[in-house]
């Protein structure tokens, strides 16, 4: 029998040791970014940055979401009315709106690690400030620009880790940072829960100091503390080589390396070379540059990619966060109603029971308002937080079949928004409706292909658009939602439970997990 002279490198991909068989074939110091970062291995680099990028995630979310138990908390002390209590709401998705585009363009030609660091640690600034706002509209200010930086998370954070860990865990990373999001509900209910419970009033700065202020700050910390984090990690490898400073891109693939497996030996990369590099006028501010960031993903190759991606992120914020934004709200009107009606009345039916009964004491209850979070509520929204993070932890296991977990997912929250209100009685329709809920589980997917099938240079830009229509969809599907819940209910559940199918639909053209961005 004759000998084998690749036994060594066949043995390497029996054992699945990438590294050994591209060290046994590749006689160079040149290699592919992708191959110089296999080489770079999985190990504690990439889980300090996973905790740095998921403590971003969790200060951006308790940031922009959190503001409605903070805004509950202040109605007494400053005054507010219904119409007042709208607008400084809506003030983080005005924030996000506003500077999404402009977060695309800097995280793609500054750097994902500098937009980070700026923007998390002016949020911080901001956010506690409004602390000690004197009225509402200060307050509505400071939240606006605290949740316009905070934002910047939403596309540099994704891209950032992306970029610094391997294929073989990219997925399951993209999707485990989407849990993070998942589980800011739960941190903000408790801590709005036990702080609002505390009586205290000091008399500082010509304002009265109160728990809602305390809780404020305390919510903004994580803000500051993520901004510190970042300081002990390197920028993006694949951002630096891709904007022509490839010796830094080594230097910081050789620091990943040594903290990865700190064996002592040299990294044996010199020089890489990227395989979907657009340096094309990448770091220079201009009304060109800005127009060579978006107008390749609108047009071919990129466009049909860019719509189908942007319709799938319209589908899941609009049918989720249109529901869960006001989920509070829909709490409270299910627990009231079902505490004095009959146990047969259908989820809709507790909800035109509500409205009748407390329409007219709109005012009052303004008037009347406490500084202190309903119990039902706090369990519920913790319930809801901590339960999805688990079920988004569990889903990213199966992160290498993210297109048929979207369809998946797609499907049952459509059949579970038909069943709602058809279930005869409200406990399983509030079953159904935490079903529904579930879309959420989308968001890290989609979020995973906006990296996956992009060149370097478009990343951020794309995920930021992306955003800007998650958003947008979120801010029009709340007002929308918001009214029809309590005259409409059936119809805007079916309604929902038609576009998640359609979600579903749109799915089946997503490419194959296997294909990546030097496939296209």
């Amino acid at each position: 029998m004759e000998s084998k002279p690749n036994l060594e490198e066949n043995t390497a991909i029996e054992m699945g040791d990438r590294k050994k068989n591209i060290l046994s074939t590749i006689d160079t110091t040149l290699y592919s970014y992708e191959e110089a970062l296999e080489l770079t291995g999985h190990g504690s680099y990439n889980y300090g940055l996973l905790f740095a990028c998921f403590v971003i995630i969790i200060a951006m979310g308790i940031d922009i979401f959190g503001l409605g138990i903070i805004v509950t908390a202040a109605t007494c002390d400053l005054g507010m009315t219904l119409n007042q209590i709208g607008v400084l709401s809506s003030m983080p998705f005005a924030g996000i709106i506003v500077m999404s585009y402009p977060w695309g363009y800097l995280s793609d030609t500054k750097g994902r690690k500098l937009v980070l660091m700026w923007a998390m640690g002016v949020s911080f600034v901001s956010s506690a400030l409004s602390s000690l706002a004197p009225n509402w509209q200060v307050l509505a200010a400071l939240r606006f620009i605290g949740s316009a930086m905070s934002s910047a998370a939403e596309s540099a954070t994704y891209a950032l880790l992306a970029e610094c860990c391997n294929s073989r865990v990219r997925a399951r990373y993209m999707l485990l940072i989407t849990s993070a999001l998942m589980l800011t509900p739960t941190l903000y209910y408790i801590l709005g829960y036990f702080i609002t419970k505390l009586d205290f009033t000091v008399y500082f700065m010509g304002i009265s100091y109160r728990p809602w202020r305390l809780l404020t700050l305390i919510m903004a910390l994580p803000l500051g503390i993520s901004a510190i984090m970042l300081h002990f990690f390197s920028e993006s490898p694949k951002f630096l080589a891709n904007v022509g400073k490839e010796e830094e891109a080594v230097e910081v693939l050789a620091r990943i390396y040594k903290a990865n497996e700190p064996t002592g030996k040299e990294f044996p990369v010199k020089k890489i070379y990227l395989e979907d590099a657009n340096k094309e006028e990448v770091g220079v501010f201009s009304l060109k540059s800005l127009w060579t960031q978006i107008a390749p993903l609108f047009r071919p190759p990129l466009l049909g990619r860019t719509l189908l991606l942007f319709y799938l992120t319209f589908v899941a914020y609009i049918a989720n966060n249109s529901f869960a934004i006001i989920l509070p709200t829909i709490f409270n009107l299910f627990f009231t109603s079902y505490a004095t009606s009959a146990a047969d009345a259908s989820f809709c039916d507790l909800f035109r029971l509500t409205t009748s009964n407390t329409t007219a004491d709109v005012d009052t209850e303004v008037s009347a308002c406490k500084e202190t979070i309903v119990d039902n509520t706090i369990w519920a929204g913790c319930a809801h937080g901590l339960s999805f993070f688990i079920l988004n932890a569990l889903i990213s296991q199966c992160a290498g079949k993210r297109k048929i977990l979207t369809i998946i997912i797609f499907v049952i929250a459509a059949v579970a928004a038909t069943g709602i209100d058809n279930t005869g009685e409200p406990i399983s329709g509030l079953v159904l409706f935490y079903i529904f809920l579930t879309t959420a589980m989308v968001f890290g997917v989609i979020s995973s292909y906006f990296v996956d099938l992009y060149p370097t240079s478009y990343r951020g830009m794309v995920a930021c658009l992306g955003m800007m229509v998650a958003r947008l969809s979120a801010f029009a599907g709340t007002n929308v939602v918001g009214s029809a819940m309590t005259q409409h209910c059936s119809a805007t559940l079916y309604g929902a439970a038609g576009l998640v199918l359609s979600g579903a639909v749109a799915a089946l053209f997503l490419s194959s997990d296997r294909r990546s961005v030097r496939d296209k």
